[in-house]
């Protein structure tokens, strides 16, 4: 049996789980295993999964997307992992690598509700080109393309429509002629000098509540177009919370929610082939972080229908 926990970052749900790729048989078993972790019709469901070993001092880790893709690593869930680790060493900060990069993690203040904080630092950011065209997504927006180190691509928008972002991600997906890693789509809408809105569309995942990456490419790209300060504070708000973001020499810092939900053991094998019996067994949950966190929740759903209207 595995320990897990399911946790999330500004709604998007995901299992930490303390194994190492290289624990399962084979690559297929580790990537039928996180399928069914997340998926959404099984016993557990979420937005992907981290894997890590804890026993370095600067811990490994390793991000896998619900579809069992693999990627350089997940913004909001780096928070999640980032706060397991704190808590288990008993820390207010921490170096974790994912992928090939090094990533500092650190416990930031509690909100008025109570939500438990992470800020995340990035590594610098790398730009591609500013502002280009793109008539097989949309001949009337420009996009900037910005590494960190995910892929992502960036369009300003006067107007978000979820339908036309969910048909320009599944362009990007089908057309591996000119994305052949794939690339994550965001859509920015500034509503205030230092408060704006964003929505993306994640690669092996698709429309979800919420993306750390896809944040903070938005931020560099609203900076590098003179829209704001490096180091000026913004928010940013989307469909599953809000967090704050600023930048330090291009080094994006990322501050935001990372709140359990519960834990669970597993049988890696079992839940792999989706058998009805045994399924995951809880062990812990956490209620009163749940709570706190639809405060928070309300009051950015107020905003996205009275400020911007938005879903």
């Amino acid at each position: 049996m595995a320990e897990i926990l399911k946790a999330h970052g500004s709604r998007n749900d995901i299992f930490v789980v303390p194994l190492r790729p290289a624990d399962f048989a084979t690559d297929a078993d580790l990537r039928a295993f996180v399928r069914a972790l997340c998926d959404r019709g099984g016993p557990l469901g979420g937005d992907g999964a981290y894997f890590y070993d804890a026993r370095p001092d600067t811990p490994s880790a390793w991000f896998f997307n619900p579809d069992g893709s693999s990627a350089e690593f997940c913004g909001n869930g780096m928070r999640c992992l980032g706060r397991v680790i704190l808590d288990l060493r008993g820390a207010e900060h921490a170096t974790i690598r994912s992928g090939q990069t090094e990533y500092r993690v650190s416990r930031g203040p509690a909100t008025a509700e109570g939500v438990h904080q992470i800020r995340l630092e990035h590594p610098r950011v790398e730009f591609g080109e500013l502002e280009a065209k793109m008539p097989d997504l949309d001949p009337a927006l420009a996009f900037s393309a910005v590494s960190v180190p995910n892929p992502h691509l960036i369009a300003f928008t006067d107007e978000y429509v979820k339908s036309d972002l969910v048909a320009m991600g599944e362009t990007i997906a089908s057309r591996r002629d000119l994305f052949p890693a794939g690339a994550n789509l965001s859509v920015l809408l500034p509503v205030a000098p230092a408060e704006i809105f964003v929505r993306t569309y994640e690669r092996g995942a698709g429309l979800t509540a919420s993306c750390g990456s896809g944040m903070v490419a938005a931020r560099a790209v609203y900076s590098r177009l003179g829209r704001a300060a490096q180091d000026q504070p913004v928010i940013i708000h989307n469909a599953g919370g809000v967090a704050e973001a600023s930048l330090r020499d291009w080094h994006p810092v990322l501050q935001g929610n990372a709140t359990y939900l519960y834990r669970a053991e597993v049988d890696p094998a079992t839940l792999a082939v989706r058998a009805a019996e045994p399924g995951p067994r809880e062990i812990e949950s956490f209620p009163g972080e749940s709570s706190a966190y639809a405060a928070l929740e309300r009051q950015n759903q107020r905003w996205l229908a009275d400020v911007c209207a938005l879903d």
